[in-house]
């Protein structure tokens, strides 16, 4: 196989995608989700007619002299999907991914106000650049990689219209919280992941469907500390138990739990939700046992937004109080997008408070894996104003 064979460009609007490869003197063929949809020496190919945001896998083929035909290239990409009432971005830019032998190319749409990125594989940092694009021509072909693509920024370079007041808000929270900067409140994170199958297995000649396609996703929030001060001094409560605990997608301490169940199995899907709120519990200046309540689960909810033969997408809404003294509601929000082919994108947004974790699970009796885990900044962090984290989970099967 030619082994400099590559995506030369590659350009998306919200209803088509282009892209050039490498010149050749040999035949070459695409296809579009395991379907041929080309087949000549051109090294071009036009889709034309999509839907905003829909995302579709290409294989692009090589005739070897015998006649078989070779995988060269896979890419994953889709189309753009620009709203502007969108409050993450990461919802509307394009995550694309080549691979081929030995090699992944990561292109990723600009984040305004964002200039440069940490990209890691494995969790092992790898390097931090400008663009937005990059590619590892050193990957291991007969296991799975996880790439992270990191970045901050300030809420003054965004281009939200609260902009002013979440700086100003964020200036002031880092001033009156010792344990917090006026950087770290006033900054916003994105957080990029790509999960890819082993090379070998993506290259290699088979059917285009994935054999299981129920998915589990649970997302959870907790308080790893035993006891927490209130940050609210006026509060009769100065004391809160915490959940005493650390990441596991098993815990049965947690400030809510939400499970949802996509099953593609058959051509018909379905839906189940389910949520739970853990209990509060007070203590007063002396650590002692003051009262304890449960908040109500009416702000956490779940519905489809969009179920097709292709994929099906859900949204996950989650807001939900202290119901023992006056304070923000623990937000965030989630889309996830579940495709028949295996694959899938997840893109979120939460506060920076408290714990949050979030796993995914294929089939009843798989193994949770992380999607997404970060670490409370603080109760306060809760707050409206101060700037939130996003972050987008998606795989290439």
């Amino acid at each position: 196989m030619n082994e400099e064979w590559d995506i030369e460009l590659l350009e998306q609007t919200d209803s088509m995608i282009s892209f050039n490869w490498t010149p050749t003197d040999e035949i070459s063929r695409v296809k579009k989700n395991g379907e041929v949809v080309y087949m000549g020496t051109q090294a071009t190919f036009q889709d034309d007619g999509l839907s905003p945001g829909e995302v579709i896998r290409y294989t692009i083929e090589r005739q070897s002299p015998q006649g078989n035909w070779i995988p060269a290239l896979k890419l994953l990409t889709g189309t753009e999907k620009r709203d502007p009432d969108c409050i993450n971005q990461l919802e509307q830019i394009v995550l694309s991914t080549i691979v081929s032998h030995k090699r992944v190319s990561l292109a990723w749409g600009a984040i305004d106000g964002i200039d440069a990125y940490d990209i890691y594989r494995d969790g092992e940092p790898v390097t931090k650049t400008h663009r937005t694009q990059f590619t590892d021509r050193d990957v291991p072909e007969d296991r799975e990689v996880t790439y992270w693509v990191r970045a901050r920024r300030p809420v003054d370079r965004t281009e939200s219209p609260l902009r002013k007041i979440k700086s100003i808000v964020a200036t002031v929270f880092g001033v009156l919280n010792l344990g917090s900067s006026q950087e770290q409140a006033a900054v916003e994170k994105f957080w990029l992941s790509k999960k890819i199958a082993p090379l070998n297995q993506l290259l290699a000649e088979g059917p285009d469907k994935a054999a299981e396609l129920k998915w589990h996703l649970r997302y959870l929030t907790f308080l790893p500390d035993n006891i927490l001060k209130n940050p609210n001094l006026t509060s009769p409560n100065p004391y809160f138990q915490g959940d005493n605990r650390s990441f596991d997608p098993e815990a049965k301490q947690y400030r809510s739990l939400s499970n949802c169940i996509v099953n593609l199995t058959a051509p018909q899907s379905t839906f189940d939700f389910d949520k739970d709120i853990g209990t509060s519990i007070a203590y007063n200046w002396r650590q002692k046992f003051r009262k304890a309540d449960v908040a109500s689960s009416e702000g956490v909810s779940a519905k489809i937004i969009e179920d097709t033969d292709q994929k099906t997408e859900f949204r996950l809404y989650h807001s939900v109080g202290n119901p023992l003294t006056t304070s923000p509601n623990i937000d965030y929000e989630v889309s996830a997008t579940f495709y028949r082919n295996g694959v899938y994108n997840l893109i979120g947004v939460h506060d920076q408070s408290p714990n949050h974790e979030i796993y995914l699970k294929l089939g009843d009796q798989g193994s949770w894996q992380t999607l997404h885990q970060t670490e409370s900044e603080g109760l306060a962090w809760m707050a409206d104003p101060i700037a939130a984290h996003y972050w987008r989970f998606s795989n290439f099967l």
